[in-house]
C-alpha cells in the first residue's frame, strides 16, 4: 500500500514539473517586449533577431502596397519624434491602413537593416480613441 502511494506521488510530481516547464517555456517564447521606434533602435543590440511588438505612427508617404504579391512596406515613427523603423508585412493590407494612422506591429527585428518582418499588423481606429471632451461635444451636437 505504501509503495502504491509513493508511485502515485512520484507520478504526480513528474506531471506537475512537466506542466510547469511547458508553461514557462511557452510564456517566454510568446512574450514580446512592446517598444516605441526610439526604444527599439536604442536597444538594437538586445532586440536584434528577436520577436518584438512595435507601437507607433505610420510615416507619411512611406507606405507601398504590392497587391500582386500581397506585400506591404512602410515605416513606423514616434508620434512626436523622428526615429523610424521600416516594416515589411506579407499579408493583406488592413482596410483602415492610412499614412499617419496608429499601428501595432509584431515580428522579427533585423537591427542591421532597421527592419521588422511583421507577422501581425493591427491598426487603431481613431474614432474609437477620441478623448472624453470630443465625445461629449459630439453628443451635444445631435
Amino acid at each position: 500500500m505504501k509503495q502504491r502511494r509513493l508511485k502515485i506521488i512520484a507520478a504526480s510530481a513528474i506531471l506537475l514539473c512537466g506542466f510547469v516547464v511547458l508553461v514557462l517555456s511557452t510564456t517566454k517564447r510568446e512574450s514580446m517586449p512592446e517598444l516605441s521606434p526610439a526604444k527599439l533602435v536604442a536597444n538594437a543590440d538586445r532586440t536584434d533577431n528577436q520577436n518584438v511588438k512595435l507601437v507607433g505612427v505610420i510615416s507619411e508617404e512611406s507606405s507601398s502596397w504590392d497587391a500582386a504579391n500581397t506585400k506591404l512596406t512602410f515605416a513606423i515613427r514616434e508620434p512626436e519624434g523622428s526615429e523610424t523603423v521600416n516594416v515589411v508585412y506579407n499579408n493583406l493590407k488592413p482596410d483602415n491602413f492610412i499614412d499617419g494612422g496608429n499601428v501595432f506591429v509584431e515580428g522579427m527585428y533585423d537591427a542591421e537593416k532597421n527592419l521588422i518582418v511583421a507577422t501581425k499588423l493591427t491598426t487603431k481606429c481613431a474614432s474609437k480613441y477620441e478623448g472624453a471632451e470630443s465625445a461629449t461635444t459630439q453628443k451635444s451636437s445631435y
